[in-house]
């Protein structure tokens, strides 16, 4: 019996007018893998992440298949991918202040994106908060929740973007480049707690 993979793409391609900026990828990811895509700049890696996320520019022309769980998204309304992602489909960027809301504590952002995708009264959100920061190796969950981005180190912040990303518990993550912003020793550390989290909750990953 054949396993139905997470994401497929075939033949999937992206162009801005007559520019193909993705020309006829095909991949496939199972649950629990992890899969990177990897070349130089300009390459489509990131067009190729966002678009598996419902992210492509409104001005990309996209064809071919992009399937997530068996089900064609190519084309589907945004309601369709907002019940994705977050829900089905993590994303971490390459730099987490410009992803945070700087306006609000961290805590708050947390508790949005879990309330958005979950039906939990809100004291088992504020624990899954908790659990969160200390799920990604944040010192003092409490008042770490408590502060605003700008108030956290570029680390810190990134972890936090993680948190975020798999508070829902979803089931694909994409990471785009995470540790770009970061120095050599934090990046280490960034890659350490991701290759940790993946491994326990049997996450699919694509890693650009």
């Amino acid at each position: 019996m054949s396993v139905i993979p997470l994401v497929e793409l075939r033949d999937y391609r992206v162009r801005f007018g007559e520019t193909i900026a993705v020309d006829g990828v095909s991949l496939s990811l199972q649950r629990g893998a992890t899969l990177a895509l990897v070349g130089e700049s300009g390459s489509g890696k990131s067009l190729t992440a966002l678009g598996i996320a419902g992210l492509a520019p409104p001005a990309a022309r996209l064809s071919g298949s992009l399937r997530i769980d068996d089900v064609e998204m190519l084309g589907a309304p945004e309601r369709a991918w907002r019940a994705l992602r977050g829900a089905r489909i993590g994303m971490v960027f390459q730099e987490a202040m410009g992803s945070l809301n700087p306006s609000m504590r961290v805590g708050a952002q947390i508790a949005e994106a879990i309330a958005a995708h979950r039906s939990l009264p809100k004291s088992d959100i504020a624990r899954r908060v908790l659990d969160a920061l200390a799920e990604v190796g944040l010192p003092d969950p409490h008042g770490k929740a408590a502060a605003f981005p700008h108030q956290l180190s570029g680390g810190q912040q990134q972890r936090v973007m993680i948190a975020m990303a798999l508070a829902a518990d979803p089931a694909l993550l994409i990471a785009d480049e995470p540790t770009t912003a970061l120095d050599a020793t934090v990046q280490a550390q960034i890659l350490a707690l991701l290759k940790g989290l993946l491994a326990r909750r049997g996450l699919g990953v694509v890693f650009v």
